[in-house]
């Protein structure tokens, strides 16, 4: 069974899955990228099955475990920039049937991947909620838009996109890396970053890394020392991390 490490009052970590959990009621996950397996293959990376059904089991198994009744995806549902792939358009659609079979409302908001998803959205008559949606105190959105886009005034904000990871050195010198939910304060804003929930997704080892190479608007060139790193391996476990700058 999954258990859970509170982050606020409202929302939890959901361990061991790259996840949040809203008002015990919404799954909270971003970065599904569908269809990676294509563009790895076509850069000579062999990967020997589909990704879909673990990335799709990690949003089931939670949805069932804690009896929750939303999903909500902050943004990149699929990789390719483009029209929607063969396995991309499959995938999505099977996560969809698989909610629908459980009575669970799902949400996404829009990823700088998800162009052309509307055609798959329109089908099931699932919004594609563009840039981002707030709900009360909090603000959520896939995070490669510029702050001052947004419409939400609210000081804490939820994201994705970044993909985040740490990278952490062994006795030995070997180097291990963990996908991590980020938590803490960055400026004047109180930020949670997601990281992909795709087994082949890693992103930026936001430990090791300048903060000038960030990908996200919201952490690009931004001091992110006081945040607080939750390394996740999926379906296996969670564990809190000192601060990012006591792992630099």
């Amino acid at each position: 069974m999954s258990s859970e490490i509170r982050l606020t009052k409202r929302l939890k970590i959901v361990e061991p899955w790259p996840a949040l959990i809203l008002d015990d009621r919404t799954l909270i996950v971003s970065d599904l990228h569908f269809g990676i397996e294509e563009e790895l293959e076509a850069e000579g990376i062999h990967v020997p099955s589909s990704l879909a059904p673990k990335i799709i089991n990690f949003i089931i198994r939670p949805v069932k475990e804690m009896g929750l009744s939303e999903v909500l995806i902050l943004g990149d549902v699929k990789h390719e920039f483009g029209y929607p792939s063969p396995s991309e358009w499959i995938s999505t659609k099977k996560l969809i049937k698989n909610l629908k079979e459980l009575n669970v409302k799902l949400k996404i908001i829009r990823g700088n991947h998800d162009n052309y998803i509307i055609a798959i959205l329109k089908e099931y008559n699932i919004e594609l909620i563009q840039p981002s949606l707030t709900l009360d105190e909090m603000t959520f959105t896939h995070g490669h838009i510029p702050e001052e886009e947004l419409t939400s005034t609210t000081d804490f904000i939820i994201l994705g996109h970044e993909h985040p990871s740490i990278a952490i050195k062994d006795k030995l010198g070997f180097i291990h890396r963990f996908k991590c939910i980020l938590h803490g304060r960055v400026e004047e804003k109180t930020i949670i970053v997601l990281p992909s929930l795709s087994p082949a997704a890693y992103g930026t080892d936001v430990n090791i890394n300048p903060p000038s190479t960030f990908l996200s608007p919201f952490l690009k060139d931004k001091d992110i020392s006081e945040m607080v790193p939750y390394a996740i391996e999926p379906g296996k476990g969670l564990q809190r991390f000192p601060k990012i700058k006591y792992l630099i």
